[in-house]
């Protein structure tokens, strides 16, 4: 490890993107199971944001003052003890706990079981462009909806980091995909592998889809209690970052199951795997220096930046 100290982006009070600020920190130091990986860059997402703006505290407490930053890319620089794999200078991706030190550094201490090989086929940055998304969307769609080729898949909000990576996930795995999405947004909705796609400010998705094996929803409210009636019986209704949901599964014959999102790092290999295998496509809408880490939050959380992800270039 070359200093002691490092660059890190942190807050240590809730509040507006402005309470973001570089500082020097320690340098964190692998436990027995742990890796130490040097950033080149971190993905920015809602998550993050929400969670420096105090509004996850009813879920989960931080440690202030705290580094953001969820999914990262970079370089393994010091494994614990107990660690076989990786090695020192592996290429890897890495998840960090929402509770512990963050992507948005320098160096991130990490569990070696949160980490997986970097894509060997794209580059870090445009890696950290799509593992949010995708991380998400195989949760919901392989693990939760186990989608499988032919199958009807209804996604709502896919225009959006999650929703547009189902797509993609959906149509790589030969699913019949319905995205659900702004009359602004159809044609890039289609051009991700969407077979039809309801414009939901023009049309009634109700009225248009019947028979789906499976539905993710990351809107919830009405979108979520009008979904029960475009499912076959038996098929599944999947939610993730939805609003408050009236669970109907057993009126309806259906399955109603809460995509959880965790740290596993075999989701993050299989995830990087089938990036290898251009079933994700990196759509990096702007990239900016760990110095402007406030910046890249009201990017995000403000929705100014569409169709893409904020990367943090770290080195």
């Amino acid at each position: 490890m070359p200093d002691e100290t490092m660059k890190a982006l942190l807050y240590d009070r809730y509040g507006e993107p402005e309470v973001l600020h570089t500082a020097d920190c320690p340098m964190p130091e692998p436990g027995p199971h742990d890796v130490t990986v040097r950033v080149l860059a971190a993905t920015v997402g809602i998550g993050d944001c929400k969670a420096r703006a105090g509004l996850l505290r009813p879920f989960f407490s931080l440690k202030l003052p705290k580094i953001p930053g969820r999914y990262g890319v970079g370089e393994v620089a010091a494994v614990g003890a107990a660690v076989t794999a990786p090695k020192v200078g592996d290429a890897v991706v890495l998840a960090t706990p929402h509770t512990g030190g963050g992507s948005s550094a320098e160096y991130v201490r990490v569990s070696a079981a949160s980490t997986a090989p970097a894509p060997r086929t794209v580059s870090d940055v445009e890696t950290a462009s799509l593992i949010q998304g995708a991380v998400c969307a195989y949760v919901c769609l392989v693990e939760a909806g186990a989608l499988a080729a032919g199958h009807n898949l209804l996604v709502h909000g896919a225009a959006g980091a999650v929703g547009s990576a189902c797509v993609e996930l959906a149509h790589h795995l030969g699913a019949v995909v319905t995205g659900c999405c702004r009359e602004t947004d159809r044609e890039h909705v289609r051009a991700l592998g969407a077979d039809h796609v309801v414009a939901f400010d023009r049309e009634d998705f109700a009225a248009r889809v019947r028979d789906q094996d499976v539905v993710v929803d990351l809107v919830g409210g009405e979108v979520h209690r009008r979904s029960y009636g475009v499912l076959r019986r038996g098929g599944r209704l999947v939610y993730l970052h939805a609003a408050p949901i009236e669970e109907k599964g057993g009126e309806h014959g259906v399955v109603v199951i809460n995509a959880v999102i965790d740290d596993r790092g075999a989701i993050l290999d299989a995830v990087c795997r089938l990036a290898e295998r251009g079933a994700f496509a990196p759509r990096l809408a702007k990239l900016l220096p760990l110095a402007e880490g406030a910046l890249a939050h009201r990017l995000v959380e403000s929705g100014a930046v569409r169709h893409g992800r904020v990367v943090l270039r770290v080195a």
